[in-house]
């Protein structure tokens, strides 16, 4: 099933006629806005379009009745009060079936009354329109809607709801036990009429007040786990009410409060190191830095005192060339006039050169003259710009700390958030006491549930080998019992084979998605009860509640990646708000891997802080279809932009 097109007329926050067409040849459809720029309405014209009264957006809503809800989604922006909702989807068995189903109403009468019409291949079909209800459940049962259409920031509950009835009868559908149920139950009412008419026989009587017993103990299980389900949600609430208290404490200055002793402390220590950089300043300024001031009049200095050694050295060794030449004249025989020539020239060239001496420097006061302008000065120059360099930084850090010390705290408005913050926390405690009652309470209820079941069908047992076939009523007593513990028996063992395919498919696609590889090693479900279960490496059990919000979530999307596999359905996926609660590591993990695999079409409703430019890149290459949600402030309504999210900050 690929969705085709969207029509709505003064729908919800769209004014006159908006029309998303979905041309692309990629999965993924890309439908950006801000929050209330209708997104979420989109999803619920999906729904209403297939589903009308049973959509479970309108089991959800909070509206008295269905002609409500319709009236509700009438733009009232707009003086024309008809409303109307079409979507057009194609379907591939093999041929390729073309449908629109249109759902039409006004708000002009008292009355509100839909029309449907539905359309196949371009003709008006007058018994899908009069049937289209059983038609739609057979492509996709209203009960396994919310895991193909489904909000990312409500789903998340499930992951560690262990009696959520929504989610274990979308997988008792989707593993085709449902059909079962509705034997069993339609077997049941035969019984109770053979049992009516047949008063006289005790032993059926016997039977049917076991039964009625296994129905109470069944039922009051149910109510345990409607109220665990309905506790659930609470928590949910709470926590998101804690987390929300939590961000206005710190943004009112909590944050800064509870930091305060460790700012000080802080800022203490960074006072302290300025301290000792400034002494290493004073011990620099008090020794060689000063040199710097006149480190080229120094250089000076080295060089005229170098010349004067030179100077000096060469005049010692003129004075020695007499007394060397004496010892060479005593024993060479030769003429020695060209020797005295060269010793006299020495002498002139000596005289010549002579420079006058101003420092007459010692080697020692040489050596330690050319370290000071070669070494020293430049040394104690780098040294003082590391220092002032690392005093800048330190006095801007203990400006920031000063400023943050100075921040205006309203004390008393603190105060009142912080009780708001500990009734919250008292509030979730009070949660979980009563969800501990209630487990238990179930426990109990599940042992009755178990024992009823364990004595009706002994009874039964019992009866029917017991049992004289004299008339037709008892044999419609026995073949039903029969048939039932058939049922029961084939169901276990039906849940049994598809439920470890399921659980070994999340585990796949849990896998998949997770940043966390080892946290969860395997997951598994009970075949009777559907409860999930998740196992570590050492297969010890991982508590529901340990899984942070993300990771929940997280969880969920891959029970439903999960059961759209297992379906075998080829059906669209829409996404609301899907990374709400994610962080960029697993956000990734569904962009990258999850939306591109997820069906042959996936539509994401997205803001631009879940989608921005660099996850929008990503996913570039498989992005089909890109759409924008405008809000015109003065007309209250949307109207529709190809393109993702033009002019937003992405």
């Amino acid at each position: 099933m690929i969705i085709k097109k969207l029509q709505l007329h003064n729908f919800g926050v769209y004014a006159e006629d908006n029309i998303f067409s979905f041309e692309g040849k990629k999965p993924i459809v890309l439908i950006g806005g801000m929050n209330g720029r209708g997104k979420t309405t989109f999803l619920e014209a999906v729904l209403l379009a297939l589903y009308g009264s049973n959509s479970f957006a309108y089991s959800e809503s909070k509206q008295k009745s269905y002609p409500q809800y319709l009236r509700s989604f009438v733009n009232r922006g707009t003086e024309d009060k008809t409303c109307s909702v079409e979507l057009e989807f194609e379907i591939n068995n093999g041929t390729k079936e073309n449908y629109i189903v249109k759902r039409e109403w006004d708000a002009n009468a008292k009355r509100t009354k839909e029309q449907i019409a539905v359309f196949k291949d371009g003709s008006y079909n007058e018994f899908l329109t009069n049937n289209w209800p059983m038609f739609v459940e057979n492509i996709l049962p209203s009960v396994l809607s919310g895991f193909f259409f489904f909000d990312g920031e409500k789903i998340a509950e499930l992951a560690v709801d262990s009696a959520n009835v929504q989610l274990k009868n979308s997988i008792r559908s989707m593993l085709g036990i449902s059909i079962l149920d509705v034997l069993s139950n339609d077997i049941m009412r035969n019984l109770k009429k053979v049992n009516k008419a047949d008063s006289e026989n005790k032993t059926a009587e016997g039977v049917q007040e076991l039964r009625e017993v296994k129905e109470k103990a069944i039922a009051e299980l149910a109510e345990i786990d409607a109220e665990i389900e309905a506790l659930s949600h609470k928590l949910v609430k709470d926590n998101d009410r804690l987390e929300a208290l939590h961000q206005l404490y710190i943004a009112k200055g909590g944050d800064a409060v509870e930091k305060k002793n460790e700012t000080i402390q802080k800022r203490a220590s960074l006072m302290a190191e300025l301290s000792g950089e400034e002494n290493k300043l004073y011990e620099l300024v008090t020794s060689e830095l000063p040199f710097a001031l006149v480190k080229d009049l120094i250089a000076e200095v080295k060089l005229q005192a170098t010349d004067e050694h030179k100077a000096m050295i060469m005049q010692q060794a003129v004075l020695q060339l007499d007394g060397l030449f004496e010892n060479f004249a005593a024993e060479y025989s030769g003429d020695k006039k060209a020797g005295r020539d060269f010793i006299e020239f020495t002498k002139k060239q000596v005289k010549v050169s002579r420079i006058s001496s101003i420092y007459e420097l010692s080697e020692q006061a040489l050596f330690q003259t050319n370290n000071l302008a070669e070494i020293v000065i430049e040394n104690a120059e780098n040294e003082t710009k590391s220092i002032l360099r690392k005093k800048k930084k330190l006095e801007k850090q203990i400006g920031e700390f000063d400023s943050y010390l100075t921040i205006d705290i309203n004390d008393k408005e603190l105060q009142k958030i912080y009780k708001k913050i500990k009734a919250a926390e008292q509030a979730i405690i009070n949660d979980r006491v009563k969800m501990s009652e209630l487990e238990q309470r179930r426990s109990g209820a599940n042992s009755k549930v178990i024992t009823a079941t364990s004595e009706f069908n002994k009874y039964v047992e019992s009866f029917l080998s017991n049992a004289e076939l004299k008339d037709s009523s008892d044999r419609t007593i026995k073949y039903s019992n029969i048939a039932l513990n058939i049922i029961e028996k084939y169901q276990v063992e039906l849940q049994k084979r598809k439920t470890d395919i399921l659980a070994k498919t999340i585990t796949d696609c849990y896998k998949k998605l997770a940043s966390k590889k080892n946290l969860i090693q395997k997951i598994i479900m009970n075949p009777e009860t559907l409860d999930l279960k998740y196992l570590s490496e050492d297969d010890k059990e991982v508590p529901k509640d340990s899984l942070s919000a993300g990771e929940q979530q997280l969880m969920v999307i891959s029970i439903l990646w999960a059961l759209a596999i297992c379906s075998k359905k080829k059906l669209p996926i829409i996404i609301d708000t899907p990374l709400s609660r994610l962080d960029s590591a697993h956000r990734t993990a569904l962009i990258t891997t999850y939306f591109p695999s997820a069906g042959e079409q996936t539509i994401i409703l997205s803001t631009d802080s879940e989608i921005d430019y660099e996850y929008y890149k990503l996913m570039k290459d498989n992005v089909g279809d890109e759409f924008t949600l405008n809000y015109d402030e003065s007309s209250k309504s949307t109207s529709i932009e190809r393109g993702y999210l033009i002019g937003a900050r992405i």
